[in-house]
């Protein structure tokens, strides 16, 4: 089969195409043809070499780059999850109790709420979003953005959204933000009002200024993401200041989390869908912030 292997940290060019063996399933497992693929960001920083110093806890080495897949099981059924192994490949392993694409939803609409989709339910859970709080969401158009600007929205809360450049914050307000604000600008916070809830992805000093942002004594920020490189920059001194809760939750996927973001009616962003060859360039798309909404490859 065909697959994405790279053979050292790097820039997205590093990346290439190479015949490798087909895998083979084991005890628990489902070998499925992959027909979309998504990307995230995290396997940028992967690719990179920069993982090593955002998410340390990983043991991360050139090679096969895994990830969500949608693909055709042995008994035709449409399987959704993580690949166990290669990911960016013309075939990949599933646990044998991967979820089925409900009917209605495109091999691209899934992948947009699978990982994405569990990831705002459960970033909303965390926090326990109540009506009538002001919530500012970074990164408001990417792929979990733009699905926590939906949730909070309909969970009553005042969406204040946080993006860069005119296009994504218009694509914010169409999604439900109440208030917009261009974290590109080094003075954007000036003039946003407290918040009860941010939900910070972007880390660096973004995820600081958001941080200062949320209403002392009460105040909760959820991490769930370093797009900059940067890890969030908060000490426990800072916490006690503030009076603040800063929360991080495990493994956004459960049976539960899944079959709500599947079902709650969230309206996926979809980004470019481009051909297993072209991994390099939806890489570079995700690094340049020229996309929005989920990137996918079709093998």
């Amino acid at each position: 089969m065909r697959a994405v292997r790279f053979h050292e940290f790097g820039a997205a060019d590093v990346l290439g195409v190479e015949e490798v063996p087909d895998p083979v399933a084991g005890a628990g497992q489902v070998l499925v043809r992959v027909t979309a693929i998504g990307v995230n960001y995290g396997e940028t920083i992967i690719r990179s070499g920069t993982g090593a110093r955002v998410v340390p806890w990983y043991d991360l080495a050139p090679g096969a780059l895994g990830g969500e897949v949608v693909g055709i099981g042995p008994d035709g059924r449409r399987l959704i999850g993580f690949a166990l192994g290669e990911g960016y490949a013309e075939l990949a392993l599933l646990p044998e109790d991967a979820a089925e694409v409900p009917d209605g939803l495109s091999d691209h609409e899934a992948l947009a709420l699978f990982l994405q989709g569990t990831t705002a339910v459960a970033a909303a859970d965390a926090v326990r979003l109540a009506a009538g709080e002001r919530v500012l969401v970074e990164a408001a158009a990417g792929g979990v953005g733009s699905l926590l600007v939906q949730v909070a929205a309909r969970a009553g809360a005042t969406v204040v959204a946080a993006a860069r450049g005119a296009r994504k914050l218009a694509l914010a307000r169409e999604l439900g933000a109440h208030e917009v604000v261009d974290y590109g600008e080094p003075d954007w916070p000036t003039g946003v009002e407290p918040v009860d809830v941010v939900f910070s992805s972007v880390g660096g000093a973004v995820a600081r200024q958001s941080f200062e942002l949320l209403r002392d004594g009460g105040g909760r920020l959820a991490v769930f993401g370093f797009a900059s490189g940067e890890p969030l920059d908060v000490t426990a001194s800072d916490v006690f200041r503030k009076g603040v809760a800063v929360l991080g939750f495990g493994n956004p996927m459960t049976p539960d989390t899944v079959r709500r973001a599947f079902t709650l009616g969230l309206r996926p962003v979809l980004g470019e869908a481009l051909p297993l060859a072209e991994a390099a360039r939806a890489h570079e798309l995700l690094e340049s912030r020229a996309t929005t909404g989920k990137v996918v490859l079709v093998p």
